[in-house]
């Protein structure tokens, strides 16, 4: 046995994790009739919902649509959430639930496309403020549910994006939160990644007192921001077409002026942003808005940070590290990106995934999983930080090894480094975990157990 740290996670969805546990769990299909048949089957009440569908892993290498969808239910709504997030498919009752017909005209970022159900980006939306409203029963059940899966896996700090997971204000989570720690329901610290997606809310957010407050437990920390898609999704935005769809660079959600006002507005109130960015473009707009914020605010002690940046440049990684721009990075990523990385963009993908450049440039890398999209598993992220292989497709040669990190540096990203993403200062939560995390072949890092998780000496998870 072996007594460390716990680990911190710097970007997840706690709130989404524990909705998504009662959902219906699709990343093991590799077949789109395997979903029909199997969804089919199950015994259900109402709106079906499924989460973590990935084309590549498909026979038919195609994404779902709503014809298939049909197949499962006419008369039920249907919706399945690829495993990015970022892409839905719907079957007809849904987009009828949702009000979208072959007439209806969408203006926004992303894209609906009624013939085959297939819906992206901020369109998601409109899908979801279709859910009917989880009850604070419901919201609590998440929570503990998350703060179950966290203590099982040895995470007792966490950054996490909240607010946008359901239609519902974030006063109201923020209040559902705060009692479950007063019930003590839940033990994992939150640190709020605030995702405010247009100006007035983040300026109703900045008038009604709420940043960088601390309850305790619980506390406000960066805006969150996405200022482009996903990979997979190819809706990443790139500096040049994708080398699998050469009228597609993928998309922006903000245009840079709208980033840039919504970034300086957080930063002239001393609140830091951390900006989802995978695609070389994005990233260069989200560096931009930082920068050109700072050279205003002069702030020097802030924890602005880039969340992902899969596809940063040297030259952007050298911007970042002049101007003290973090990187909240998941090496887990590696699982179902390893895949599709040359399809997607290339020869470019020699110079992607640069995270261990980042972290030897000094750039204060933090480790994180974005769970649900991947696994919350910290020994998974931790080997694919150092092995560079895939999982799910270990026959794979490991990617761009060069990129590999040590136990130790893998270590350091996961604890100390997410100290800074978390607003906190010390950490002496503890884990006990079956053997040496310090091993001799990097496979047998999948082979540890956490078997205890103590938080300031009080022991809150043992394995039975």
């Amino acid at each position: 046995m072996y007594k460390m740290k716990s680990f911190i996670d710097s970007h997840l969805h706690f709130l989404g994790m524990g909705y998504v546990a009662y959902l219906i769990e699709l990343k093991h299909y590799h077949s789109i009739d395997e979903i029909i048949q199997a969804v089919k089957s199950m015994n259900h009440q109402s709106m079906i919902i499924g989460r973590g569908w990935n084309q590549e892993h498909f026979k038919e290498k195609r994404m779902l649509n709503k014809q298939d969808l049909n197949q499962i239910s006419s008369e039920l709504p249907v919706v399945m959430i690829r495993t990015c997030g970022h892409v839905l498919a719907v079957n007809d009752k849904m987009l009828e639930l949702a009000k979208i017909d072959e007439h209806f005209s969408y203006q926004g970022t992303g894209s609906i496309d009624y013939q085959t159900g297939i819906i992206s980006e901020d369109a998601i939306n409109l899908i979801y403020e279709s859910y009917p409203s989880p009850s604070k029963a419901d919201l609590k059940k998440y929570l503990i549910k998350a703060n179950e899966i966290c203590l099982k896996n040895g995470i007792t700090k966490v950054a996490s994006d909240d607010f946008q997971i359901f239609p519902i204000p974030f006063e109201e989570i923020i209040n559902v939160i705060n009692e479950c720690y007063e019930e003590d329901l839940i033990q994992v610290q939150i640190t709020e990644q605030a995702n405010l997606r247009t100006y007035d809310m983040l300026k109703t957010f900045i008038d009604k007192g709420y940043v960088n407050k601390n309850y305790g437990s619980y506390k406000m920390g960066p805006l969150k921001l996405l200022s482009d898609g996903s990979l997979g999704g190819r809706t990443a935005r790139l500096k040049h077409p994708y080398n699998d769809d050469s009228t597609n660079r993928g998309i922006l959600t903000y245009s840079f002026d709208e980033l840039f006002k919504m970034v300086h507005l957080a930063d002239q109130h001393g609140m830091d942003s951390v900006i989802h960015a995978i695609g070389d473009e994005a990233i260069d707009v989200a560096i931009q808005a930082i920068i050109d914020s700072l050279k205003i605010t002069q702030r020097t002690n802030h924890n602005h940070a880039i969340i992902h940046a899969q596809l940063a440049t040297h030259e952007q990684i050298k911007l970042m590290k002049e101007w003290n721009i973090g990187a909240i990075i998941q090496p887990v990523f590696l699982n179902s990106d390893i895949e599709i990385v040359a399809s997607r963009i290339g020869q470019r993908k020699y110079e992607s995934y640069m995270f261990h450049t980042m972290h030897q440039v000094g750039l204060n890398v933090g480790f994180s999983t974005d769970t649900p999209i991947e696994s919350v598993n910290p020994l998974e992220n931790i080997y694919a930080a150092v092995s560079r292989k895939s999982q799910s497709r270990p026959e794979l040669n490991a990617f761009v090894l060069k990129e590999a990190f040590t136990i130790d540096e893998a270590i350091q990203c996961y604890i100390n480094n997410n100290l800074k993403y978390v607003y906190d200062n010390a950490h002496d939560d503890e884990i006990l975990i079956s053997s040496d995390i310090h091993v001799n072949h990097v496979s047998e890092l999948l082979k540890i157990d956490i078997l205890e998780t103590k938080i300031k000496g009080k022991t809150v998870y043992k394995k039975t």
